[in-house]
């Protein structure tokens, strides 16, 4: 138990380090249908979103990814994801999969660095600004 809090501390304080890149991930494509994530399961995060809310959304990217429904997303399932490379963040031990456990304490963490004021909601303007 000890080693899975250091683990997501230390994903917590790197986060902004890893999203760092020389490659930046180009634009997200626009989508059709509800355009925030909403009955579709769309990618994209709300104007206004709370820790449930943003784990029941990560949750259903997860599920997508996880296609032989195992419980944790590998290389394999990576590779070609959209969405892949922000998980392979989660990976805490480097394995080159992530388990559910690992993904869970990723959202947890990666909200908690988001959450700029810790009011509990994570708005767009705390969210990284991709260019466009």
């Amino acid at each position: 138990m000890r080693h899975l809090l250091i683990t997501a501390f230390a994903l917590a304080a790197a986060g902004p380090a890893l999203a760092q890149s020389d490659f930046p991930e180009p634009p997200m494509p626009q989508m059709s249908g509800p355009p925030m994530g909403g009955q579709m399961g769309g990618m994209r995060p709300p104007e206004r979103e709370n820790l449930a809310q943003m784990q029941a959304r990560m949750t259903q990217m997860f599920d997508r990814l996880d296609a032989n429904e195992d419980d944790l997303v590998d290389a394999n399932e990576l590779a070609n994801a959209r969405g892949g490379r922000m998980l392979t963040r989660m990976d805490a031990d480097a394995d080159g999969r992530v388990t559910r456990d690992e993904f869970n304490i990723g959202v947890d963490a990666q909200f908690k660095t988001l959450d700029k004021n810790g009011d509990g909601v994570v708005t767009a303007d705390e969210r990284p600004q991709r260019p466009r």
